[in-house]
């Protein structure tokens, strides 16, 4: 900022604060600038007359990265600053706050509190005393009491974390391209949006959307991308808007804030944008579902698409190397491997079956209780005995299978006898700690710490109900 609009803000802070009845003289001389130092400056002077005590720089220059301030409010716990400028943009509108650093001290949130003023969260609470400068320091080093105290008044510098306003600026101007185009072209109306850390995804008030049109949605927006279009922010008063038509009404009053990309798009908004189409690089669509008869899309947008594309390009490709073959022909190697697949596991499912009647077969006759130990075989085998077990009415039979240091068991008993629940939980389980359960005739469950002689105790527990 210019010495002279630093001077401009002071002076109309006094006039403020002693009263001036009507429109304070500094900011009728400065609005007579405005046509000469462009919209976004206007919007600021008026957001700040507002009831703002801070300059808001986002607006001014949404890609300046650094800037300089001075503390105007530091709040009782030392974690909440309020400074006369910032480029942090505060939560709002579905844009996250800006995020970054203060004199070194990271910000880990920007929002408005209910006055309206611009609130600063430190990570940690903001020392009385600048810290030596020293190779060593990092923030959050408890200070020495030597250094330049920091209280209101204070100047500091702050530096954004671009890549995270980088990213969501990218997010809202993608947003707005794709509820213009769902507009222009399917005569579908944004309901809600929400941008989120992976995707950005659009609710519309339409319940299905054929394939052709999304399509042809994503292809407008991309062309409009390489066309790098202006994206215009200008303020207007609520009695101009019949000049200035929007693709969505607006219920907000007095000083409006427009955001219009030429020719595509109009809408009421106070977000942060890119300054020209060109930047956001790459819009996708990655997916779709119908919410309360309603269809959400997914997009992929800005350098999130460009990741997606390349981690995708990069997947297919190793994909087609293991299974020797061209990227294009992978849908039908893969639907071949899932066929292939699905009849190994019929026939290993028959052969275990078989394997289970031959067990149960070779073992002594079913009148007689007994068990039946296993080691570190696969669970279908041990499903298959239970089931088999369970086809002879006469059948007594503890299944236990060890694997590592538990052990899964199954309990049969046939009906031709009286299935003894009660002893089984009493007898048998509690005093191990075993858990499970079921329904006559078979229970199953879990046997931990399965130690050979506590597998041996479970067994003899169960033969001892038959003496």
């Amino acid at each position: 900022m210019t010495k002279g609009r630093h001077s401009f803000y002071r002076r109309l802070s006094e006039e403020v604060a002693h009263g001036v009845p009507g429109e304070p003289q500094a900011l009728s001389e400065l609005l007579g600038e405005t046509a000469s130092s462009g919209p976004s400056f206007s919007d600021t002077v008026r957001f700040w007359y507002s009831g703002d005590m801070t300059e808001h720089l986002f607006y001014q220059d949404p890609l300046a990265r650094t800037f300089q301030a001075e503390i105007r409010e530091i709040s009782r716990d030392r974690r909440e600053l309020v400074l006369d400028r910032t480029l942090f943009y505060p939560e709002g509108g579905g844009q996250p706050g800006d995020r970054g650093t203060l004199q070194g001290f990271a910000v880990t949130n920007t929002r408005k509190d209910h006055d309206g003023k611009i609130l600063h969260i430190l990570e940690s609470p903001l020392p009385e005393y600048m810290p030596e400068h020293r190779p060593d320091y990092t923030p959050g080093d408890t200070p020495q009491r030597t250094g330049e105290s920091i209280s209101e008044g204070t100047i500091l510098t702050g530096e954004l974390d671009w890549n995270h306003r980088f990213d969501y600026m990218q997010q809202h101007t993608g947003q707005h391209l794709l509820s213009g185009a769902l507009f222009r072209i399917a005569r579908a109306n944004t309901v809600s949006v929400h941008q989120g850390a992976e995707i950005t995804t659009i609710e519309i008030d339409l319940q299905t959307l054929p394939r052709e049109t999304l399509e042809a949605v994503e292809d407008e927006v991309n062309h409009q991308i390489r066309l790098d279009a202006p994206v215009r922010t200008f303020t207007v008063d609520q009695r101009e808007l019949e000049h200035y038509p929007l693709r969505r009404p607006t219920s907000r009053t007095g000083t409006i804030r427009l955001v219009e990309i030429e020719g595509i798009d109009r809408v009421a908004c106070g977000g942060v944008h890119l300054p020209r189409t060109g930047l956001l690089n790459l819009v996708q669509t990655v997916g779709h579902e119908t919410i309360r008869n309603r269809l959400r899309l997914s997009f992929k947008i800005g350098n999130r698409a460009l990741r997606d594309y390349r981690e995708r390009h990069r997947e297919i490709t190793r994909s087609a190397a293991l299974l020797s073959c061209h990227p294009r022909d992978l849908p039908h190697r893969i639907e071949a491997g899932q066929r292939e697949l699905q009849d190994l596991r019929r026939e290993l499912r028959l052969r275990t079956e078989a394997l289970a009647r031959h067990i149960l077969g070779a073992a002594d006759s079913p009148e007689t209780p007994r068990e039946l130990l296993l080691e570190k075989e696969p669970e279908e085998l041990l499903k298959a005995l239970a089931e088999e077990a369970c086809t002879d009415r006469r059948r007594r039979i503890i299944l236990v299978n060890r694997c590592g240091g538990e052990a899964l068991w199954a309990i049969v008993v046939g009906e031709d006898h009286p299935f003894p629940q009660e002893e089984l939980r009493r007898k048998v389980l509690a005093p191990l700690g075993a858990k499970g359960g079921g329904k006559a005739p078979l229970w199953r469950g879990v046997l931990p710490e399965a130690s050979p002689e506590r597998i041996r105790t479970m067994t003899r527990a169960f033969l001892d109900l038959w003496p």
